[in-house]
């Protein structure tokens, strides 16, 4: 052969392999630390929880029923600094918010993607508004060295090859303007660069990025999504068969000739009884058999899933009132915390965004900490309230009883307000508490005098 024939050749042994797939000869693309997933596999992760949540009926339940519970009617707050409580209402009433209906919306995608980036622009009279950016447009997180979780960039995808996407700032990099009040890189409406806040679940040590609760079903989503639509194809192929006509061998011509056209359903057919015999031949489907094999895939579904049970899928026949009870309590306990979590993320979005307006000077005030936010959640499971109630009436009577032998004191006065309140469920911040029990021995001096 000649060189171009070898050049040929040569090139005929080369396969070709897309970016982003193994052996692409590329090094893979950091997302967060080394420890956190390279990104093209969690990009893949981000698309294939979408495409579950889009598609699959499961997949969409287990996604609302966390929402239903965590966000409810809706999560409110309050705050007792004047001017921090009229930024709470602006904040939740402004119409380029609306607050109470994108929670909802929130708790969704931190469901599918397990994380939410939220991005606070500012408005020229010192107004916050919000946007949500899907986790699959951020490729990296740049944190300051020596600790990871001090993140200070969010590099969103570019959005042709070669170019460079845009960088998000965390507030810790600081509020900047340029000379002309616009912001350094993409201003709001005020000037001044907007901020992104992170927030993330299911994020192992050591990691930046978080981790959809899809992620450990979605193989399982996929199985049950075949093995439902093989048992479709199955039982619709039961419901046809296959009609045989037994004639002596000399009539089989004939025969054939004369039912070349099968007979329509509800047609009455008359043979002579020794010259033909019909029999239908259908395929046989042992559903029985199938039935435990579909709950075995239910089961590896909802073992993964956010703390559901098969009950939440509405399968309750082999079910009694001490199981549903079981399941449900490992439902409320996962339910809490993840509750727990999103209202420390709407306390640090409105902390953040008050502090922010006030350091870039469109606010006048003073920088807040969660601490002077107050949240109201909705309830978990309504109906413990009744056996809370009932928990806090016993421990009253049995304190009051206490209260006879040993006699009062300020002491006995903290324990029983400390244990009413466990019982009843409620939490009282410490400033709260001191004022309850000051109040309370004030008001019995005054009565003593």
């Amino acid at each position: 052969m000649n060189l171009i024939q070898r050049f040929a050749a040569w090139l005929a042994t080369v396969t070709a392999v897309d970016v982003g797939k193994p052996n692409d000869g590329l090094i893979p693309v950091s997302s967060g630390t080394e420890i956190d997933k390279p990104w093209h596999e969690l990009r893949q992760e981000f698309q294939d929880a979408l495409e579950a949540w889009r598609l699959n009926p499961l997949a969409r339940r287990l996604v609302q029923m966390v929402t239903a519970y965590v966000v409810g009617d809706g999560i409110t707050m309050s705050s007792s600094k004047a001017s921090v409580q009229r930024f709470l209402r602006d904040f939740y009433d402004d119409p380029e918010n609306n607050i109470l209906i994108e929670q909802s919306s929130w708790c969704d995608e931190l469901t599918r993607s397990g994380e939410l980036y939220l991005v606070l622009f500012a408005g020229s009279d010192g107004s916050v508004i919000v946007r949500a950016m899907p986790a699959s447009r951020i490729e990296k997180i740049v944190w300051r060295p020596g600790d990871f979780r001090a993140e200070l960039e969010y590099h969103e995808v570019p959005d042709s090859p070669g170019e460079e996407g845009r960088i998000w700032y965390a507030p810790r990099a600081g509020v900047k303007r340029n000379s002309a009040g616009k912001a350094a890189i993409g201003g709001g409406v005020s000037g001044v660069r907007p901020v992104m806040l992170h927030y993330a679940i299911n994020r192992p040590v050591g990691c930046v990025r978080g981790e959809s609760d899809l992620k450990a079903i979605l193989p399982w989503l996929r199985r049950y999504s075949r093995w439902l639509e093989d048992r479709v194809r199955l039982n619709a192929v039961v419901r046809s068969f296959v009609w045989v006509v037994k004639v002596p061998k000399r009539l089989i011509g004939e025969t054939s000739a004369r039912y070349r056209r099968p007979p329509e359903a509800g047609s009455v057919v008359v043979v002579d009884r020794d010259n033909e015999e019909w029999q239908a031949l259908s395929p046989s489907l042992a559903a029985r058999d199938a039935a435990n094999d579909g709950r075995a895939i239910r089961w590896m579904i909802v073992a993964g899933g956010p703390g559901t049970g098969l009950v939440d899928i509405g399968e309750g026949e082999d079910a009694n009132l001490a199981t549903a009870s079981a399941m449900g309590e490992q439902r409320r306990r996962f339910l809490r915390r993840r509750q727990r979590l999103f209202a420390h993320m709407m306390v640090d979005l409105v902390v953040h965004g008050w502090n922010w307006t006030v350091e870039s000077g469109l606010r006048r005030g003073t920088t807040i900490r969660a601490s002077d936010i107050e949240i109201e959640m909705p309830d978990i499971a309504p109906v413990d309230n009744e056996s809370l109630s009932s928990a806090a009436h016993e421990i009253t009577e049995a304190l009051q009883t206490l209260r006879g032998i040993t006699g009062e004191s300020e002491a006995l006065r903290r324990l029983a307000l400390r244990l009413m309140l466990k019982f009843a469920g409620e939490t009282v911040n410490e400033g709260d508490f001191e004022e309850i029990v000051n109040g309370a021995f004030l008001d019995r001096a005054g009565e003593g005098e």
